[in-house]
């Protein structure tokens, strides 16, 4: 093995490896928020959890803008494969007045260490590290807010708008209302609604909301919320979705089939979502009857406007394929989501019928015409033909009498 290969070789093996130890090492909970106090001193609990059962050592440290105001109750454990977790401590000694006010945040690392590292002191290499969060909020010396948005999607064709507020300052806030503007994806506005009304405290947390009847396409919205408290505004931006991204397929035609040949699959696809919808293709299964995969084609990729129809369209070599009846899907692919429907083909020497769509059966042949058609029309001609010489007949028979 060359060189440029050994080192290949070893660099795969150190990824899977660590793969393998990410989950070995754990920590809860993931983050603690509280409030700046001024001259506090709080103790602040957390574990550390041993998910694989395994011998090993860890290692604590602390980083972060407000690090040196946090001591730790322990800096080094060793956990035995009998203990699947342990619990510790860490104080937070407040200075009397915060650098600046809003959200600091410091954090609680643990390493995992080899064993030996209580003995030597050091270790090399990658090593996994979990981290709890702890964000500390020094209030704002006025009025101040902070506003967020959580849409509710209920039945019944209803959403609620949760608008969480919480005052930031020191000054307690008298009234607080929300408004909040709805635009569809084509940044047109739907509706302005209006939440109730409250009044907070200093560090207080409270919920403004609104029910809206919803009456409209599904699709992806943007909500703009407009916070007015006291004389002050806070905004909130959030994009969110009412209802399922959905693609409708109404229907497909074959024209022009003849058997042996390539046959055209036009499929009539209705994007009900109120929003564009990019790289849709359609992607069309035909099974034999052993339950096989025996054709497996797909269309070129479109874009799709909001609420509009459009016509994708697939090609099928049907060389070698017999006549006969068939077990299909209709796949419609589009992102990560995809609509399906179980179809039945009846094929013929120049037809194909499909059923299974919308509970109607679209048949198509050549040219629009099928055999029994043809023979139909051929009868009809050669009736007219034998009138017409039957009426010539009879008149130059009439003629030569007189």
């Amino acid at each position: 093995m060359n060189t440029k290969n050994f080192i290949l070789v070893f660099g795969i093996v150190l990824l899977i490896l660590s793969m393998q130890n990410i989950f070995a090492l754990g920590i809860t909970p993931g983050r603690t928020t509280i409030n700046f106090e001024s001259g506090v001193t709080k103790t602040i609990s957390f574990s550390v959890l041993n998910s694989e059962n395994k011998d090993m050592s860890v290692v604590f440290m602390i980083r972060g803008d407000l690090a040196s105001y946090v001591n730790l109750s322990n800096s080094y454990a060793e956990f035995s494969s009998s203990e699947s977790s342990k619990s510790f401590t860490y104080t937070v000694n407040f200075p009397q007045v915060a650098s600046s006010p809003g959200k600091h945040e410091v954090e609680i690392v643990a390493l995992e260490a080899p064993k030996d590292f209580k003995e030597t002191g050091t270790f090399m290499g990658a090593t996994v590290a979990v981290v709890s969060q702890l964000h500390i909020y020094a209030p704002y010396p006025n009025k101040y807010l902070e506003a967020e948005l959580n849409v509710v999607e209920q039945t019944a064709g209803k959403t609620t708008f949760l608008v969480p507020v919480t005052s930031r300052g020191k000054v307690d806030i008298v009234n607080c209302k929300a408004t909040i503007d709805l635009y569809n994806g084509a940044g047109e506005k739907v509706v302005t609604l209006e939440t109730n009304e409250e009044s907070l405290n200093s560090l207080e947390r409270k919920e403004l909301y609104v029910n809206w009847d919803t009456s409209v396409n599904p699709g992806r919205y943007n909500a703009v919320v407009t916070v007015r408290y006291d004389n002050e505004i806070a905004t909130v931006l959030k994009e969110f979705n009412i209802g399922e991204m959905f693609l409708e397929i109404n229907e497909v035609t074959i024209k022009d089939f003849s058997l042996g040949g390539i046959a055209k699959f036009n499929a009539f696809v209705e994007n009900k979502w109120s929003s564009n919808l990019k790289e849709i293709y359609l992607n069309i299964l035909v099974y034999n009857a052993q339950g096989e995969v025996m054709a497996d084609f797909k269309s070129p990729t479109y874009d799709i406007n909001a609420l509009e129809q459009s016509e994708l369209v697939a090609y099928w070599d049907t060389a070698g394929v017999k006549a006969g009846t068939y077990d299909g899907k209709l796949i419609l692919r589009y992102g990560e989501k995809s609509t399906e429907k179980n179809i039945q083909m009846k094929i013929t020497e120049d037809s194909i019928e499909v059923s299974g769509l919308t509970g109607h059966v679209v048949v198509s042949g050549s040219s629009g015409f099928s055999t029994t058609n043809l023979l139909l029309i051929l009868v009809i001609f050669l009736i007219v033909v034998n009138i017409v010489w039957f009426v010539i007949v009879k008149r130059l028979l009439n003629k030569n009498r007189r």
